[in-house]
């Protein structure tokens, strides 16, 4: 038997990534709502696999490698 859900999470979203959500649940005729928690926890087991990988490892050392070579203006060296 699935455990009683009993927490709740709030976040805020731009009109346009709600609107997209709309669109997909309506295509899937799935409220809103329980499509948020599949993409969240489809997230999550992604991001579970590549801890798993050692991938986080490999983002904490470049992301040490980045503010130790550009500091915390690295964002003004974005190529657009």
């Amino acid at each position: 038997m699935e455990e009683k859900r009993k927490y709740e999470v709030r976040v805020r979203l731009t009109k346009e990534e709600m609107e997209r959500i709309e669109k997909v649940a309506k295509k899937l005729n799935m409220p809103k709502a329980r499509l948020i928690r599949n993409m969240t926890l489809v997230g999550l087991e992604d991001a579970e696999l590549l801890n798993k990988l050692g991938a986080f490892d490999i983002v904490m050392i470049l992301e040490k490698i980045r503010k130790k070579t550009f500091g915390q203006n690295y964002k003004k060296l974005a190529i657009e």
